[in-house]
């Protein structure tokens, strides 16, 4: 096990070493500064020894066997990835698996790059296991300059190099949430950033590298993707300040951006603010989400 402190200032690096003191399966890598998801994550991929790499986020939770469950598909793929179940850090309960109505299966690069929709999920946040050697013979980390979406450009990498992509439809990874179904409140756990130009960016770079090599759906796929953020950007910011309790950064979101205006207005107008919302919040976990907000929050 390798623990990357991303300059943290709570102690966790000392704890750990005491806890483990002796023990050589546990590492533990000090970053010289916060540094963000992307960096800790290439430290430790850099240090890692073991045939597969798993991640596992500071606020989050494995299933107890959710390695050995997985790995029944090593023979399967270099790429496997289990369903999420949400958590709501503010309520301290589960709110429902984030995928539902599927099964066991491969997934596409356009199967990633589909933007979720009332028929479709979002892919880009699975938290895979990967083939160590896999990464590195293909030179393949995350980038560093990204802070939300690092995730979903991490996974088009490795199917863009040839990596099988294999889903198994259990929720062992447990995910905690920027914003909580059940609660509506925003998890003390979260720093992830509702900025998503940087990702914009890098997708937009990804497919002028990719496009000759891609066929018609993935490039339909790619452009769906990138309209769809730019289209939802500002509305990600406005929850993400919302669920925040920063109402200076609403009313400033609301007075700049047409696309916050019409969706309040038209919300105003259709009467949905007359439900309680804890109603709507507790019908949302009970349904079960089809995406976890998770970065691109909107």
């Amino acid at each position: 096990m390798i623990v990357v402190d991303d300059g943290s200032t709570d102690g966790t690096p000392e704890l750990v070493e005491r806890a483990f003191a002796g023990d050589a399966r546990v590492l533990v890598l000090r970053q010289p500064r916060n540094m963000g998801p992307s960096a800790a994550r290439n430290a430790g991929f850099k240090a890692a020894r073991g045939t597969w790499t798993a991640l596992l986020d500071s606020d989050d939770l494995w299933r107890p066997d959710r390695l050995q469950r997985l790995l029944r598909h090593a023979h399967e793929a270099e790429f496997i990835a289990d369903n999420l179940m949400a958590y709501d850090a503010a309520a301290g309960a589960d709110a429902g698996p984030v995928y539902t109505g599927l099964s066991d299966g491969y997934l596409t690069m356009t199967d990633f790059l589909l933007p979720s929709a009332a028929d479709r999920h979002d892919f880009g946040y699975l938290q895979p296991l990967v083939r160590t050697d896999f990464l590195r013979r293909h030179r393949i980390v995350y980038r560093e300059d990204v802070r939300a979406g690092e995730d979903l450009l991490f996974n088009l990498r490795i199917l863009a190099a040839g990596g099988r992509a294999y889903y198994v439809d259990e929720p062992l990874y447990i995910y905690t949430t920027p914003v909580g179904a059940i609660s509506g409140l925003s998890s003390p756990h979260s720093r992830s950033t509702a900025d998503t130009r940087p990702l914009i960016a890098a997708l937009e770079q990804a497919r002028s590298e990719l496009w000759p090599r891609l066929t018609g759906d993935e490039r339909q796929a790619f452009e769906l993707r990138l309209a769809d953020l730019r289209a939802k950007a500002p509305i990600g910011r406005f929850h993400r300040a919302r669920a925040k309790g920063r109402y200076f950064d609403m009313i400033k979101l609301f007075l700049t951006e047409p696309v916050i205006q019409r969706r309040v207005v038209a919300r105003l107008l259709r009467g949905t603010d007359s439900q309680p919302p804890s109603q709507g919040r507790l019908q949302q976990a009970a349904g079960g989400a089809s995406r976890p907000r998770r970065n691109l929050d909107t």
